[in-house]
């Protein structure tokens, strides 16, 4: 009632106030589906439909998740799955903390440090609440079609820097951003999703499932064709080559399926003249990347050990165009300061080696426990899952390469990818020896044996 009294008044406003009351009592219900509803939030996170709203949404799954345990009476302690990625992350929150310190500007630093906390609470919840056989296939699934929204979002001109002219128009220059507001993000995203909705493939058995989930794959790719990004086709490659090297049994889907990808991306690229021209243009006067990783550079040669300080990239940058050797794209420094363009170059400019060894440790934690998960589902005959844990991998593989062309250390889809690998490793332990598909077809075919025996029996007692 008070939703609809607000709607007559102010649409924007009582659809805030729907969405609110729906996710909350989502959260209240069922945490693992609200995080699953949640996921697409974040590939829209920076249109100008959402607001606040990702934001809002992680602290309420945070207390949501954090009310849920203490309800069953269960402990807020990591669980043993993630505990090494956990404290690794945890120790770097608390290095960036400290960096605040020392950087330029502290409430930048400290709106900077706030994304940080943000992107290590979701990382936490879903580690903890998805670490089940059926949760993490949800999460995959929500991820891809958070990759979807974001399409549709930026075809219907609400991506911010496209319109819908633009999106469908081959013969522009503009390049397609989806609902992620810039196309090289997006196209770190889309490398992910693809990788994910390939490894859930052996997890669908219905027919008409399947071939949506093959024309997701079709759409995604053809979405980073859209793109140009040079960073995101550079991580599809690599993402690719280690699918190959990971599928060991089935490397020759593996490879059928790149092929495929790749097909994809061709035609579209091949369909338009200028994404042609811009994909496979290396010297067109670049666009500012060399300038800023030098600058990067020059900045961790006189701060190595504990950096400028948290978002302290943009402040310090102008204090290095002096030194010997030539800048071009000094505006994109000096005028209208922009970012380092490299996830891991920014990281180690503003935090030191220490900051980047702890990034670098979070990751290396997360992948090897996707790693161990796939070992594991191996281990007790669940291919299916085993699959999806390698796809994890890759997906990781993919986006983590795209970083080195933009910087999304905050970027939540980036932790929400991390978080999927310690979370299959809890559904790992928790697994039963035996497929899960195996254990629900034993169960139908007990009750199925049930049901011809009370048959057979009721037809014998009536003769």
């Amino acid at each position: 009632m008070l939703a609809g009294a607000v709607l007559a008044r102010d649409l924007t406003l009582g659809l805030v106030l729907v969405g609110t009351i729906g996710f909350g009592t989502l959260v209240l219900l069922d945490v693992p589906f609200a995080i699953a509803a949640w996921v697409p939030l974040a590939w829209i996170e920076y249109s100008h439909l959402t607001g606040r709203a990702p934001v809002i949404a992680t602290v309420a799954l945070l207390l949501g998740w954090v009310a849920s345990r203490r309800a069953r009476g269960r402990s807020l302690r990591v669980g043993v799955a993630d505990r090494t990625a956990a404290l690794a992350l945890g120790l770097l929150l608390v290095w960036l903390t400290l960096s605040v310190a020392w950087a330029t500007d502290r409430s930048i630093a400290w709106g900077e440090a706030k994304s940080w906390y943000i992107a290590a609470a979701a990382f936490f919840v879903i580690a903890n609440a998805m670490a089940t056989p059926r949760n993490v296939r949800i999460l995959a699934l929500a991820f891809v079609a958070g990759a979807l929204v974001s399409i549709v979002v930026g075809l219907s001109g609400h991506g911010g820097l496209t319109t819908t002219a633009d999106a469908l128009d081959l013969a522009t220059r503009q390049r397609f951003a989806g609902g992620q507001g810039d196309p090289n993000y997006l196209a770190a995203g889309l490398v992910a999703a693809i990788a994910l909705a390939a490894g859930l493939l052996p997890s669908i058995r219905d027919p008409i499932a399947r071939l949506g989930l093959v024309g997701s794959i079709v759409a995604l790719a053809a979405a980073l064709a859209a793109t140009q990004s040079r960073g995101g086709l550079i991580g599809a490659l690599v993402a690719i080559v280690a699918a190959v090297v990971l599928a060991r049994r089935q490397r020759l889907q593996a490879a059928a399926l790149g092929v495929f990808a790749i097909a994809a991306v061709a035609a579209f690229v091949l369909a338009s003249p200028d994404a042609l021209h811009r994909v496979t243009s290396f010297n067109s006067g670049g666009d500012g990347r060399a300038d800023l990783w030098r600058v990067g550079w020059r900045m961790t040669e006189d701060h190595p050990v504990a950096g400028v300080g948290l978002a302290g990239f943009r402040d310090e940058a102008k204090n290095y165009v002096r030194e010997p050797g030539s800048l071009t794209f000094v505006r994109l420094i000096v005028d209208d300061p922009a970012v380092a363009h490299n996830v891991y170059l920014q990281q180690l400019a503003e935090t030191g080696v220490v900051g980047l060894a702890l990034l670098l440790a979070v990751i290396a934690a997360s992948l090897a426990a996707a790693a161990r998960a796939a070992r594991r589902f191996e281990a007790i005959g669940d291919q299916a899952l085993a699959t999806l844990a390698r796809a994890v991998i890759v997906a990781s593989i993919g986006f983590l390469t795209a970083s080195l062309f933009i910087s999304n250390s905050t970027d939540k889809r980036l932790w929400i990818i991390l978080a999927l690998g310690p979370a299959l490793l809890g559904a790992a332990h928790r697994a039963p020896s035996g497929t899960d598909s195996q254990a629900e077809g034993a169960d139908e075919q007990v009750h199925v044996n049930q049901h011809v025996r009370s048959v057979t029996h009721g037809s014998m007692t009536r003769r």
